[in-house]
């Protein structure tokens, strides 16, 4: 037998031993130290866990309801409102016609701020109050409008915002900036949207009492 084929016959029987022989070695040896799971401790560290996340586990709808979940006491109005360009405003002195309501109707909206005389907001036009077979050309406006107005600034929070909603039962604020000059709106169907998607923002209705929308909310 060669010199090679003896080294070989010898590493082929260590094998075996060691291999019949390490079993039973465990229960002697020192056990071993485990790795601590990895925990975030920044919220940029929990950031990139979530994106590090495979998206058969968090799918992209479930990764942005966790983005706004984390921003709701950081995300300022601004983010979220509608712009003052997209408001319709009315003043105290028009009247509610037909053709007025109609054309109210059709721009997609249901909430418009009233202007007084020194273009001050002194109320606020609710179409969804509004019995269209009980206006005629002559209705002014003041008789269906709501003079209880609620304001927000642009650099309130989302919490904040939620809170002003839960205080005032309503669902529509305006919004305007430290000088109280006018920025936009913005009412709680966006903000349910933001935070929970347009599944739990469709199902609420665009007339329901902000008590209503928190309890519904708690189930």
């Amino acid at each position: 037998m060669t010199n090679q084929s003896k080294q070989s016959f010898f590493y082929k029987i260590m094998a075996k031993l060691t291999a019949k022989i390490d079993p039973k070695l465990e229960k002697y040896r020192p056990p071993k130290k485990k790795e601590p799971p990895f925990t975030p401790k920044t919220e940029e560290e929990l950031i990139g866990v979530i994106k590090r996340t495979p998206k058969t586990l968090l799918d992209a709808k479930t990764r942005n309801l966790l983005a706004s979940a984390m921003a709701f006491d950081k995300m300022a109005v601004s983010v979220i409102m509608s712009p003052k360009r997209e408001m319709e405003f009315l003043h105290e002195s028009d009247f509610l016609g037909p053709l007025t309501f109609d054309k109210l109707y059709k721009s997609g909206a249901t909430r418009f701020p009233v202007l007084d005389q020194n273009e001050q907001v002194c109320g606020v036009l609710n179409t969804d109050k509004v019995d269209p077979l009980a206006i005629t050309e002559e209705t002014p406006i003041t008789k269906y409008m709501s003079t209880d107005v609620h304001f927000v600034r642009t650099d309130y929070t989302l919490e904040m915002l939620l809170a002003a909603f839960l205080r005032t039962e309503d669902n529509y604020c305006i919004v305007v900036d430290r000088e109280e000059k006018i920025k936009g709106f913005v009412t709680l169907d966006t903000l349910m949207f933001v935070l929970f998607g347009r599944e739990i923002a469709d199902h609420f209705d665009s007339d329901a009492s902000v008590t209503a929308v928190a309890k519904r909310t708690e189930k």
